[in-house]
């Protein structure tokens, strides 16, 4: 056995071992996570999927790419298309950036440092999930879910900027000739995208239902609360210190117990940014799955993760003190629809906003040329 599968060796057997001996929690887990895949995940992240693969397949991504090489080029040194991946990873969520960039690599669209550099900062938590989830439900203020987007959304732009000073990625020239694609009728291409989504969409199904059993075992078998109490010398509760060793494994949980803890809000909130950044080990999971067909490296990745979470969590404690006296008298007129199906566009106001100004600004920008 290699040394490199030993740690997914020990988990499996850890796993074996909590599924027989707590079965009944094991299965009501295993059952909570295929219910949260059924009933949020697939109707909503399905159909978001299976669009963008459409568009990608009809040759939107090439136009976009043309208008936008003026924005993506001085910010990150990376051609217009990667602008695809990014706003569409911002607006869906895990793991869409990640399945996005995927495609353009097999479309050869990007070249494999393009594809390597645009996965650091494009794929990110969704709106939906940060402001109905984590701001409504968790801290019962929407105000903090769209704070916790924005933080995230410039963790992401940070992220690929330092990582086009920091790392050496191809140049790309202004006018950027992409191969000629083979002509492929509507309904070909739709048929495509909803097999490839669906095949999508079943994998980060089952990588859920995976970690969320690991994570009970972890619950039930005390991990948890031994790892609080060997770091119970810090200056947080035995509730926050569990929060984040949950939130590692997944985000979701761990945003849950952030938010229950007795600690002051500016640290729940902050650790909770740098919890949804990063993904945890579940995101992860779902992201190497996707990205099968590029030769990455994982731990690369993990560490531009954790660039990326660490940056959020700066911006957001940072603009914390500004942000605090507006969560405790504003509410967004569009959170009223907060926890509903047809809320998903109102969730995306900001990014869709910025996007669409970016978009017109390179419009304007190239009739002038």
């Amino acid at each position: 056995m290699k040394k490199s599968s030993l740690p997914i060796s020990i988990c499996a057997c850890f796993l074996i071992f909590a599924l027989l001996r707590y079965p009944a929690a094991m299965l009501a887990a295993s059952a909570e996570s295929a219910s949260l895949w059924f009933t949020r995940v697939l109707p909503s992240l399905f159909p978001f999927m299976a669009a963008c693969g459409l568009l990608l397949r009809l040759g939107a991504a090439e136009r976009l790419g043309s208008l936008l090489q003026p924005v993506m080029k001085p910010l990150f040194g990376l051609p217009g298309i990667c602008a695809f991946p990014f706003f569409l990873g911002i607006l869906s969520g895990y793991p869409m950036g990640a399945k996005i960039t995927a495609m353009l690599y097999e479309k050869k669209l990007l070249t494999k440092e393009e594809a390597r550099h645009v996965l650091v900062f494009s794929n990110n938590p969704g709106p939906l999930f940060l402001v109905g989830t984590v701001g409504a439900a968790f801290f019962h203020a929407p105000f903090w879910g769209y704070a916790l987007l924005f933080s995230a959304f410039l963790g992401a732009l940070a992220t690929g900027i330092l990582w086009r000073f920091g790392r050496k990625t191809a140049s790309c020239s202004s006018a950027r000739r992409y191969p000629s694609a083979v002509p492929v009728s509507p309904m070909d291409a739709l048929s495509s995208s909803v097999s490839d989504s669906m095949t999508t969409i079943l994998q980060i199904g089952g990588y859920m239902i995976l970690f969320g059993a690991l994570a009970e075992a972890a619950e039930q078998s005390g991990l948890f609360r031994l790892l609080s109490r060997l770091f119970s010398f810090l200056p947080v509760s035995s509730g926050f210190l569990q929060g984040i060793c949950t939130g590692l494994l997944e985000m979701t949980n761990g945003a849950y117990l952030l938010s229950t803890a007795g600690d002051a809000l500016p640290a729940r909130l902050t650790a909770a940014a740098f919890l949804v950044s990063f993904g945890g080990l579940s995101i992860l999971g779902q992201t190497f799955g996707v990205l099968s067909g590029i030769p990455f490296s994982k731990r690369d990745y993990c560490l531009a993760k954790l660039c990326n979470a660490a940056f959020s969590a700066l911006f957001f404690h940072a603009l914390f003190p500004l942000l605090q006296s507006r969560a405790e008298s504003t509410v967004p007129a569009f959170s009223l629809l907060t926890g509903t199906v047809s809320s998903t566009l109102a969730h995306s106001v900001l990014p869709l906003l910025f996007f669409f100004c970016v978009l017109f600004w390179a419009f304007r920008r190239k009739q002038k040329q």
